[in-house]
């Protein structure tokens, strides 16, 4: 039955890769919303320019009304005080005013030199909005439009920029623009496409104000300079999609396909469909330990299982001779006829299986304690030899290179230590040799006895539970397979070879890094 961790819902793979790729491209597009702040950069441009041509505008204004009425417009050099205007305009839903009020009728008829100025002033507006697309309109100081290029003999005295204008101040306003068809939806995005610039410049004839110079133009928009641009915006769209499309396609290629084939052949061998296979492809190193992971997870757990039915196996053929005989022996004590030193000698045979049994079952612990965990830590020869030595004062030790670093713990160097011992004593061995060694390839331990071998038959052997040729004498067969247990628990290998003389195994551990 299949685990479940967790119910909580979680997304695939590919949705995560599709909502990443649909925000790559959705950023081009939320750019636009970038424009609303380039909108308001334009329309402090547009009044900028406003108030350069209405200054230009008011001055000459001022020369015409001097040269008809004879009052000095210029002030000398010394007289002059500069007094310069910035743009101040920002784009806000409440800075934006409502459309301008339409010109109403002139409540009186201006003054005779406003009526020879403003058509030479009307001459020069037209000229120039030409080039400009400004709408000019000159006021007299009553707020009549004497001059321009629309709303002539009309008033705008009730318009509040132009009001504040007749009162000497400079103003800049933006109102929401008039348009004779329906706007574009498009212009959404651009609030200078959808406002107009006004500006009021009051006009002085030494220190009188004389009139007001009323300009407004629609400032410039974002959409004029992206139709402008369309072939290359066309050409960057192009190269985005391509761009996103190349993500999808390296990251499908890279890290979706292979672990989807991981995921798939996980599951086959789950469901009992042979053993598990890498992918020939993986994509990326990443994918490839973790690949690795799984076939080093999948081979120890094979091994296991495999372990786990011959030691089963072994432990049922094991136990069944003692138990056999102590059921035998059970059945005969029974027998009343039976003489006391019957009785006494199927009792040391009871005991004696029974410590058999303790021996197997002590032996088989060890056994499964010693493969379950690593154990961390270093040791060195020199560290464990008065222990190990006072353990088997038959045996003379000789030690070579015992201060090289063991990646072992001193407890499990011990107990490595202690059953290769004991099997080289039980091979008729009374010298050992022990003998650290360290190189670019790792760490080496190698045990050298001097008893009668193992044969060619045997070597194979020699480290499979239960396996032992002293099986009258009491021989479990667990010991060396104790050693290979610790020994692959904490990343290394053991070999074996003999040439009837003696006896040399070699533990080695290579460098984590390798």
């Amino acid at each position: 039955m299949p685990i479940r961790v967790n119910a909580r819902w979680r997304p695939r793979l590919g949705t995560v890769l599709l909502v990443v790729l649909g925000l790559v491209l959705c950023l081009p597009i939320a750019g636009l919303f970038l424009f609303r702040f380039y909108a308001n950069q334009l329309v402090q441009q547009t009044e900028e320019s406003l108030l350069t041509q209405a200054s230009v505008l008011s001055a000459v204004y001022a020369e015409l009304y001097s040269e008809h009425s004879g009052v000095p417009a210029r002030q000398t050099p010394s007289q002059v005080s500069f007094a310069p205007v910035f743009p101040s305009l920002s784009l806000g839903s409440d800075s934006i005013l409502p459309p301008r009020q339409d010109a109403r009728a002139m409540i009186e008829s201006p003054e005779q030199i406003y009526a020879k100025i403003g058509p030479e002033l009307s001459r020069i507006a037209q000229a120039a909005q030409v080039n400009t697309l400004v709408g000019y309109r000159l006021l007299d100081k009553n707020g009549n439009v004497i001059g321009g290029t629309a709303e002539l003999a009309m008033s705008l005295a009730h318009v509040d920029e132009v009001a504040r204008a007749l009162y000497g101040k400079t103003t800049s306003v933006a109102r929401v623009r008039v348009r004779p068809s329906p706007e574009p939806a498009v212009y959404w995005f651009s609030l200078g496409a959808r406002v107009r610039v006004f500006v009021a410049v009051p006009v002085f004839v030494s220190d009188d104000l004389v009139g007001a110079v009323y300009l407004s133009r629609t400032p410039n928009h974002i959409f004029r300079f992206l139709y402008g641009e369309r072939f290359n915006l066309a050409k960057a769209g192009l190269f985005i999609l391509g761009s996103t499309a190349l993500i999808g396609f390296v990251f499908w290629r890279f890290v979706t396909r292979p672990i989807k084939s991981l995921t798939r052949r996980t599951r086959v061998a789950a469901a009992g469909g042979g053993r598990w296979q890498a992918p020939d492809y993986l994509g990326t190193r990443e994918i490839e330990n973790l690949s690795q992971s799984f076939q080093t997870l999948t081979q120890r757990l094979e091994t296991q299982q495999d372990m786990l039915r011959t030691y089963t196996a072994h432990v049922t053929h094991e136990l069944k001779s003692p138990l056999t005989a102590i059921k035998g022996a059970a059945e005969l004590l029974r027998d009343p006829a039976m003489t006391g030193i019957q009785r006494d000698r199927f009792l040391d045979n009871v005991d004696s299986d029974i410590a058999r049994m303790d021996e197997l079952l002590a032996s088989m612990r060890d056994f499964t304690v010693a493969g379950q965990h690593a154990h961390p830590g270093t040791a060195s020869l020199g560290q464990v030899a008065p222990d190990v030595r006072s353990g088997f004062p038959g045996l003379r030790i000789l030690l070579q290179q015992q201060d090289v670093i063991l990646p072992l713990s001193a407890e499990a160097l011990k107990i490595v230590l202690t059953h290769m011992l004991e099997n080289a004593e039980q091979s008729g061995a009374d010298q050992v040799e022990l003998t650290a060694a360290q190189d670019a390839a790792g760490v080496t331990i190698a045990v050298q006895d001097n008893g009668r071998g193992i044969s060619t038959g045997n070597l194979a052997k020699v480290m499979t539970p239960f396996f032992t040729t002293r099986r009258q004498q009491g021989g479990t067969g667990m010991g060396l397979s104790i050693v290979k247990s610790v020994v692959e628990a904490s990343g290394g290998q053991i070999s074996v070879e003999s040439n009837g003389t003696h006896t040399r195994f070699v533990i080695r551990f290579g460098h984590p890094t390798a």
